[in-house]
């Protein structure tokens, strides 16, 4: 007796042929052409603002691969999954550049565009050599040190006087101070780290955070300010925290003012929000920090929202997976029906 297909079902089988066309075509934007144009820098470094209410105001990156899942859904008659996506692309969220063909030409074009519409894009650099040694789903072998120094000088080249926000690393320092990295892996990592953040850092108008990892992993703050130290912190603004995890908001902000106040005050720091409205993940399934089920999106973006905290940003995009775990497909890879929950969940 054959059985019936929920809506549902059908919905998600029309999302799979839409979500790997839309990669194919975003993969062929990021490789695209660039303007040689770009209009006059601020004259000083001031963050861009709305010329209408002097609010400081981030990119959202138009090519988001959800939004055209969302359309086409709509198109088809899936209106309530269509909106679903909609609230998580019309976000500003991070562009993760990882070292593939023509992510230095997206951040210049982002850049650009940014710019022109007088916004603040976020930047979220990811391709140390052996990156995510403890996580490991977004292992790689990566580019030697020398390859990865020049990637480096690259990126700060297509930002140029942009006012852009730059995440470095994440995982980069944690992996070093979870031990799961070799002392000539650390040792490396750290002379990669500082030399990252003393090339962004040196951009007039970019701000520039080194990766701190989240109080789930490394509960004690205190034990990071030799580390950061180390990895260079003091040549940016300050430290991420929480990036791709799913922490309480109120856990990191006390986390990260404890922090900062170690690391002895003028310094700041962002938090990823994008994915823990509903805190961490705490089932008996392993990793828990991998696509966990019932999560939900977290605050919006905001600046300034406690003391010594820059700002709430989506640093995750929240339609990319963690990674081939619980039915995901591989990492940084957009998996529309794990956003459609997140969004549900919230």
């Amino acid at each position: 007796m054959p059985t019936h297909r929920s809506p549902r079902r059908r919905g998600w089988r029309t999302v799979a042929l839409i979500l790997g066309v839309t990669a194919a075509l975003l993969s062929a934007a990021a490789c695209g052409s660039t303007s040689s144009s770009k209009s006059d820098p601020a004259s000083s470094s001031t963050p861009a603002r709305t010329s209408s209410t002097s609010v400081l105001r981030l990119y959202t990156y138009p090519d988001n691969p959800l939004l055209a899942v969302a359309s086409a859904l709509k198109f088809n008659g899936y209106g309530t999954k269509a909106a679903e996506l909609d609230a998580i692309a019309d976000k500003p969220s991070g562009i993760w550049i990882a070292g593939q063909q023509g992510d230095i030409q997206l951040v210049r074009r982002v850049t650009l565009a940014a710019t022109k519409a007088h916004a603040i894009p976020i930047i979220v650099a990811y391709n140390l050599p052996d990156r995510d040694a403890c996580g490991k789903e977004s292992a790689t072998y990566g580019p030697t040190p020398a390859a990865y120094q020049e990637w480096i000088n690259q990126l700060a080249a297509a930002i140029g006087t942009g006012d852009d926000i730059v995440i470095v690393e994440p995982d980069g320092l944690p992996d070093i101070v979870r031990d799961c990295l070799s002392p000539a892996q650390s040792s490396e990592r750290y002379q990669l780290l500082r030399y990252a953040m003393k090339q962004l850092g040196a951009l007039p108008h970019t701000r520039v955070y080194l990766d701190a990892g989240n109080p789930g992993e490394i509960t004690d703050p205190y034990g990071l300010v030799e580390p950061l130290q180390a990895a260079g912190i003091r040549y940016g603004r300050g430290f991420s925290a929480n990036v791709s995890n799913f922490q309480w908001t109120a856990t990191v902000v006390t986390w990260s003012q404890q922090l900062e106040h170690a690391l002895g005050g003028k310094v700041g720091a962002v938090v990823d929000t994008s994915r823990n409205g509903r805190g961490p993940y705490t089932g008996p399934d392993s990793p828990q920090w991998c696509n966990p089920p019932g999560r939900a999106l977290g605050p919006a973006p905001t600046w300034d929202p406690a003391p010594g905290i820059d700002a709430y940003l989506w640093i995750k995009d929240p339609g990319a997976s963690d990674g081939s775990c619980r039915g995901g497909p591989p990492a940084g890879q957009y998996w529309p029906k794990y956003a459609e929950s997140l969004a549900q969940q919230s």
